[in-house]
């Protein structure tokens, strides 16, 4: 599911209700949230983004959130948004190779 940048922030939650009620009806087992067109984030996307992850691992889906940008990642990062257990990558293919391998990034399997 793509985020665009002009959502505002009735649409934020919509798009979170109609994502959940998805994973619900559909037993959607991964979501993928593609963020690259997001170049800069505001508290409140952030927030919702980050709560909307959460909702979803409670419904056993999992998360990969995709294509983060630096400037978005440092935002996060500054106001402390902690996306455990949500996995991230760089593109697409990224993600899907991730779910494949069964969500374990596969640079993570040789961190020390």
């Amino acid at each position: 599911m793509p985020v665009h940048v002009e959502l505002d922030d009735a649409s934020i939650e919509a798009l979170q209700q109609q994502l959940l009620e998805e994973i619900a009806t559909q037993k959607v087992r991964a979501l993928l949230l593609d963020l690259s067109l997001i170049e800069v984030i505001d508290s409140y996307t952030s927030y919702i983004i980050h709560e909307t992850a959460q909702m979803a691992r409670l419904l056993v889906c999992k998360v990969v959130l995709v294509g983060i940008r630096p400037a978005v990642a440092l935002t996060l990062a500054q106001m402390g948004i902690r996306f455990e257990h949500v996995l991230t990558a760089l593109d697409l293919e990224h993600a899907l190779e991730i779910l494949a391998s069964g969500g374990t990034p596969s640079d993570e399997k040789d961190l020390l």
